[in-house]
């Protein structure tokens, strides 16, 4: 029975976090992971042939916005990031693209293209939230969660108000009101629900967001995988201790208070001081049994929902990247990291969801976002090949069953490859050298925390945000069981990859250990101009 100062749950890049702040404090910590290998959601495999690396899970990281990456010396570590001077483009049927560039006023001229004032309106965008209000978005998100109030109240000045007032909105109406043209709004729309996110009323706040990161996606050199990596590493030379192929069957709680893990074949790993969850809160209760939640805590979190919709991806190895028709009209379209296509409209693009998904079916048109990695690292595929993925979104329950993706892989394969061979005429057999599908159930298989392939976690709704993410009793990475904590995406700020969870729990985790801090915290949110 070994015994630790604390013990993670989950080895995904929120647990990692978590354990890599605490084990440089000084901690005896251990990260108790169930899969082969740690990543989480930040894997790499060679699914369609030997030599082609494919991210299954994330692909467009973030996690150097924040403090993590400076903290621990990641770079150290064997981590790097590449930065695609073409961040976003968006591919449309009638020929035309899109694109978003790093430098904001080579955005400007490709909106310029179907409307000026539409590109006056990004200007304006860019600079109030991605400067200007950049610093304050990053707070928001390595800090715990402040009530609406309280962030109203730290938050002065028109800018500051002006960014409160997305909360009003839909989604859709939150890009209508700033833009006019259908090809810039279809655009800023679909990258809104990539990020999970349904056409619901009160979820506009995250426009503002959205426009403040737009042009920080970054590819991790060599995999997806490199991030988890080189956290594992930073634990070991702490001298913490990473176990895989360990599931935690049981939280260990004692007199009130959580004192370790039962692992799958009866071991035990006790832990002094603390047990932090990287895995969803509806497993870390059961895990730790509802009554040591109370009746009424226990029963909402049973309740929690998860995310409407899901992705199906279609990797693929190739001899030579996809080559869209609207190079024609724009030939950075070819060269955009992430690159959406699909649909023509807003119109077309919410049938997709209200006709389609919502009701447990298979689009007419698929649509979604994607990326041919080997334009910006050739090490994910051997010499002179490539590699790319298509991710459309799509309903879990495949008509009311998810076991329907099993039984239809070869037919969704073929037709996702004719759709994009549609907007990439080189899409074809001889260019196509292996494919391999990845359904909404294949990502829950693959992450267990992924319920219903819901990969940001519970679904953002208003009431599964902020201080009500997941409940407010545990909003603050705190939960009633003492000594227990949760470090994973069903916390604030949700999925993606930030670390901002991890590192949350990290913070909360010293404060009530009064461990000595290390590292310098983020100051908490506050915007005044």
């Amino acid at each position: 029975m070994a015994t630790f100062d604390g013990i993670v749950i989950g080895g995904g890049h929120n647990g990692l976090t978590c354990a890599a702040y605490l084990a440089r404090a000084g901690l005896r910590v251990a990260v108790v992971e169930a899969n082969r290998k740690i990543g989480g959601g930040s894997i790499t495999e060679e699914v369609t042939l030997p030599g082609f690396k494919h991210n299954l899970h994330s692909n467009f990281h973030l996690f150097t916005d924040g403090p993590i990456v400076r903290d621990l010396d990641l770079d150290r570590y064997g981590l790097e990031y590449i930065y695609p001077d073409v961040q976003d483009g968006m591919a449309f049927r009638d020929g035309t693209a899109l694109c978003i560039y790093r430098d904001p006023e080579r955005t400007a001229e490709s909106f310029a293209r179907f409307s000026k004032s539409d590109a006056d309106r990004w200007r304006e965008l860019h600079e109030n939230f991605a400067v200007k209000g950049r610093e304050f978005v990053l707070q928001t998100l390595y800090s715990p969660p402040l009530s609406p109030p309280d962030l109203a109240e730290r938050m002065t000045g028109p800018l500051g108000k002006d960014m409160l007032s997305y909360a009003q909105y839909s989604l859709y109406e939150a890009v209508d009101r700033n833009f006019e043209e259908e090809h810039i709004r279809c655009l800023f729309k679909t990258f809104l629900h990539s990020i999970s996110l349904m056409n619901l009323p009160n979820l506009g706040s995250f426009f503002p967001r959205l426009v403040s990161r737009l042009v920080t996606f970054a590819l991790p050199k060599g995999g997806a995988e490199a991030l988890p990596r080189a956290l594992g590493r930073v634990i070991e030379e702490a001298g913490g201790t990473v176990l895989t192929g360990q599931r935690v069957e049981e939280v260990l709680v004692e007199g009130g208070r959580a004192q370790g893990v039962r692992v799958a074949g009866g071991d035990v790993l006790r832990a002094d001081r603390f047990v932090a969850s990287g895995v969803d809160v509806v497993q870390t209760v059961d895990m730790t049994s509802p009554e040591h939640f109370g009746d009424d805590v226990a029963q909402r979190v049973a309740n929690l929902q998860w995310a409407k919709h899901s992705l199906v991806t279609i990797h693929v190895a190739l001899n030579e990247p996809p080559r869209y028709r609207a190079a024609d009209f724009d030939p950075d379209i070819d060269r955009a990291y992430n690159i959406a296509f699909g649909v023509g409209d807003s119109e077309e693009l919410a049938r997709v969801f209200e006709v389609s998904i919502d009701r447990e079916r298979l689009p007419e048109r698929f649509h979604g976002n994607g990326a041919c990695n080997t334009l910006f690292d050739s090490s994910y595929a051997p010499p002179g090949k490539h590699v790319a993925f298509w991710w459309p979104f799509a309903p879990y329950r495949l008509d009311g069953d998810p076991q329907s993706w099993d039984r239809g892989q070869e037919e969704i394969t073929r037709e996702l490859l004719n759709q994009w061979r549609e907007f990439a005429p080189n899409m074809t057999d001889d260019n196509v050298l292996g494919t391999y599908l990845f359904t909404p159930l294949d990502i829950e298989r693959s992450c267990v925390n992924m319920r219903q392939g819901s990969h940001h976690g519970i679904a953002y709704l208003p009431t599964q945000l902020g201080v009500n993410r997941p409940v407010p009793e545990m909003s603050g990475y705190r939960t009633p069981v003492d000594g227990l904590y949760l470090c994973g995406f069903t916390s604030h700020s949700g999925g993606a990859i930030t670390g901002s969870p991890g590192y949350n729990c990290a913070n909360v985790i010293a404060d009530d250990l009064e461990v000595d801090r290390w590292w310098t915290r983020v100051p908490e949110p506050a915007w005044a101009e």
